[in-house]
């Protein structure tokens, strides 16, 4: 599998892991359903995905150095362990490909809208080929360079706009009762972050495994926070047109204007929102090419990106007519397709490796005792 050039740091760990969850949900609107409030339900939404984090992140630890498709083989056998592999690598084939087809919507609608589809596609195909062709420590060192644009750019944007906030936005409280939050939460929970699951085939690579938890755990409550302070920007700006816009953020920047000089500065915007998306379709494509090679029983898995990340491209095209689809698809069934993958799978197997290493356990020295009296 590859493993002896693979090595990260908990900061390079803690980095793609905060490009990945930003990745597209800085485009759209989160929890909707939720309007104002939505800021509870990423609230709720942290407090639940954090138990999802600390279950395959456990998993791992019971297992250092193996990824959650190599635990499900050692758990499940030879051919259990590899018909998770692929369900693995399919997940995060069509992951990539949403968030692919994402990114080449927001490209053609505000940005390139003369460019056919395809070749956005492509060009940023070939981006992510050349990262994850790379390995993880690539992938890893381009989310440190760029993560530091993506933080300036929030508390910036913050500070530009904040002349036209309107905190009347936000009022009243929970004015439409708990419902709307709470299924805002569990939209949240599957996207983005139950989407993080994907990690359990990246910390492995970290070469403290030891701080796996503490740094997973960090870095999902930062980028909670980020998260939640665009959200809370984009409300004090456009009110309660903010849920029901396609790219509310991009609306927001189109405020932003300093002494009649600094305006109309959107590209910055969608360079972030490039950023974020390279990132997480690397990982994506990272994870579809490792769980593939690991169901195929490979050694190898550069020689899956090719072929992956072509067909990627491809599903990316077809995988929906057009945006509306692909919202109401993330919007009402994402989270319950999801929750084998997030959930389901990553806590039965921890539940059997529990109940696997006690079974290997030595029984305790009064018992061993016992039994050896008892035996004379």
């Amino acid at each position: 599998m590859e493993k002896s050039a693979e090595s990260i740091s908990s900061t390079g760990l803690g980095a793609l892991l905060f490009m990945f969850l930003m990745g597209s949900s800085m485009t759209v609107p989160l929890a909707a359903i939720a309007g104002h409030d939505a800021w509870i339900s990423i609230i709720l939404a942290l407090a639940v995905s954090s138990g999802i984090v600390w279950i395959y992140t456990r998993l791992c630890l019971h297992y250092p150095g193996k990824s959650l498709v190599e635990i499900a083989r050692e758990l499940l056998g030879a051919w259990g362990g590899g018909i998770m592999a692929l369900l693995y690598a399919w997940y995060a084939l069509h992951l990539g490909s949403l968030v692919l087809r994402n990114f080449t919507e927001l490209i053609n609608t505000v940005a390139l809208q003369r460019t056919p589809p395809f070749v956005v596609s492509a060009v940023m195909i070939g981006m992510v080929l050349w990262a994850a062709y790379g390995g993880i420590e690539v992938i890893a060192r381009c989310a440190l360079a760029l993560i530091w644009f993506v933080l300036s750019e929030g508390i910036v944007s913050m500070l530009l706009m904040s002349k036209d906030f309107q905190a009347a936005n936000l009022l009243p409280v929970v004015d439409r009762g708990w419902m709307p939050i709470l299924e805002g939460m569990t939209e949240l929970v599957g996207f983005p972050f139950g989407e993080s699951v994907l990690f359990a085939m990246i910390i492995p690579a970290l070469n403290r495994i030891g701080q796996a938890n503490k740094t997973m755990l960090r870095t999902l409550f930062a980028a909670g926070a980020l998260l939640i302070m665009v959200n809370i920007r984009n409300f004090l700006i456009l009110g309660d047109m903010a849920s029901k816009l396609v790219f509310p953020s991009y609306t927001a920047y189109q405020y932003i204007s300093l002494a009649d000089f600094i305006e109309r500065v959107e590209p910055i915007l969608i360079i972030t929102w490039l950023m974020g998306g390279f990132s997480k379709i690397s990982v994506c494509l990272y994870v579809c090419a490792k769980s593939l090679s690991a169901g195929m029983a490979s050694t190898h898995y550069r020689p899956y990106l090719v072929p992956m990340g072509l067909l990627m491209l491809e599903f990316s095209l077809f995988v929906h007519r057009n945006n509306a689809e692909q919202i109401q698809f993330a919007v009402r069934v994402w989270q319950w397709y999801s929750f084998p993958f997030q959930i389901a799978v990553p806590l039965a197997l921890l539940m059997l490796a529990s109940f696997a290493k006690r079974k290997r356990e030595p029984p305790p020295d009064g018992l061993a005792a016992a039994g050896g009296v008892k035996g004379e």
